[in-house]
């Protein structure tokens, strides 16, 4: 298929040519979630004029982006994730037009110079070859043609009278149900198939039945019995058949009659290069001219298009990925909840302000994190901490730090670390440190008490709801292995019975 070669030669050549760009955005990737980031410069490319189009919201909304990137800008993370989808995308394409291209390049031709066929040495059998043929009087259709293989001895020929008289008795009526009642068109085989027997229909009837089993008494009203006569040859073994049968009028096609000429030509061929290697097809029956060419293949075509779907199913399971991701942090958000709060008023409760306890928590965790990170190999090659060790409530507690540090007010602040949670639990323990603020810390341990009671509340039942789910989804696999059992038990027991 040319196009698929094209496609992936585009590919290709793209790829080497923005090899040569190095985004430094792209200079510490994380492997394990971005495989295909050899890709990227091209994808980089083509993300770019997707935004000069205003279509960039296509690979996933900023604020879900910044959500599971906080230490990351809204931008990066979004040319990040586009690229992501661009590369995958790319790379399906790319793997189909490959096996699309090398499936066709692999594929045998059957047509050797568009009119031999190869014959099958002596005892591999005949072999079948499905062709489209082109003709004045008739449409292109698909013809089947059964070259014979060479011609091999000693066969059991009583064997094969009985089978090519019965298949004959099964194929004769064709379409009509009974013998004693022929109005279609019959059917008289010039070969009985596997077998290597050929079939010569007489002209004892000619005046009823053309050669191609075409009825040809539409000048009688009245039924005619009719007794067919063949002569069945295999090689030089020659024997009669009859077959009795009543008929009426048919319809003959222009269609039928050349049908039948090409088969009787074929056949000629067929026995005429019995020991030449090569086929060699008619280009015209009764001057009529015939173009062979193979049925069309549409595999690679069906298989092309499917690699296409494949790639556009990609942009919206990637978009899945991330609120996969989003529903995962915010249910690690809610599990340290309760231990942000505990850890805020333990401090408090210490003499520290809200604001030193804040940064007191953010420097623990940043002290966990250093800890973690002489520990991963990965780290020390100079690449990022695993997401693993992430926990994206103290990250955005660092966020707000850092805006403390940079003279933002304190109250603004907590409002924004609210908001840029989007979970309710941080909305309200951002709220209730900037009521503290503006009408001074009295009360503000009893407050955070209740809620820390609330908190630990609400976690023993999310896990209790965890529990249950993963109880529900064991069921399945705990009743196929009790039917299973039951199997086992009642099966030999029900066999040991004699009835």
């Amino acid at each position: 298929m040319f196009i698929s070669l094209v496609v992936l030669g585009l590919i290709v050549l793209g790829v080497l040519i923005c090899s040569k760009d190095k985004d430094p955005v792209f200079t510490e990737l994380d492997p394990k979630e971005h495989p295909l980031r050899i890709l990227y410069p091209l994808s980089s490319k083509l993300f770019a004029f997707v935004k000069k189009t205003g279509k960039q919201g296509v690979f996933g909304a900023e604020d879900v982006l910044r959500e599971i990137y906080v230490d990351e800008k809204p931008e990066i993370s979004l040319k990040k994730q586009g690229c992501k989808c661009i590369a995958s995308a790319l790379a399906v394409i790319a793997a189909t037009a490959f096996i699309c291209f090398a499936y066709t390049y692999s594929k045998e031709s059957l047509l050797i110079d568009a009119k031999y066929l190869r014959r099958n040495q002596a005892g591999a059998g005949s072999k079948k070859y499905d062709l489209m043929i082109k003709a004045e009087v008739t449409e292109k259709l698909r013809y089947t043609i059964d070259v014979s293989e060479q011609k091999l001895q000693g066969e059991d020929f009583e064997r094969l009278k009985t089978e090519a008289a019965y298949y004959l008795d099964k194929r004769v009526l064709c379409g009509n149900k009974s013998a004693d009642c022929v109005r279609d068109k019959i059917e008289l085989p010039g070969e009985i198939p596997g077998t290597g027997v050929t079939v010569k229909w007489g002209d004892d009837n000619s005046w009823f039945v053309a050669v191609d089993g075409t009825l040809k008494n539409e000048e009688y009203s009245d039924p005619v019995p009719v007794t067919l006569h063949a002569e069945l040859t295999y090689y030089e073994n020659v024997w009669d058949y009859y077959y009795d049968l009543i008929i009426y009028p048919p319809i003959i096609t222009e269609k039928d009659i050349f049908l039948n000429d090409l088969k009787e030509k074929l056949s000629d061929i067929d026995s005429e290069t019995q020991t030449e290697e090569l086929y060699e097809l008619p280009l015209s029956v009764d001057e009529i001219d015939i173009g062979w060419e193979e049925e069309e293949d549409n595999t690679v075509r069906n298989f092309f298009i499917m690699g296409l779907l494949a790639a556009g199913i990609i942009l919206p399971a990637l978009k899945k990925d991330l609120k996969d991701k989003q529903k995962k942090r915010t249910e690690q958000m809610m599990r340290d909840y309760p231990d942000i709060i505990s850890k805020f008023i333990m401090l408090i409760t210490a003499g520290m302000t809200c604001r030193a306890a804040w940064e007191k928590i953010c420097s623990d965790y940043r002290r966990s994190i250093e800890r973690e990170k002489s520990k991963d190999e990965a780290v020390k090659t100079g690449k990022k901490k695993k997401a693993g060790n992430r926990r994206y409530a103290y990250e955005e507690m660092i966020i707000s730090n850092n805006e403390m540090q940079l003279g933002l007010p304190e109250i603004k602040v907590y409002e924004r670390f609210g908001t840029r949670c989007s979970v309710p639990a941080y909305n309200r323990f951002g709220n209730m440190l900037a009521r503290n603020i503006k009408r001074g810390s009295a009360g503000i341990i009893e407050i955070l008490e209740s809620e820390a009671k609330e908190s630990f509340a609400e976690r023993r039942e999310n896990v209790r709801k965890k529990g249950e789910e993963t109880g529900t989804r064991l069921l399945i696999p705990m009743f196929g292995m009790l039917i299973l059992v039951i199997a086992i038990v009642v099966v030999p027991a029900f066999s040991s019975f004699s009835f």
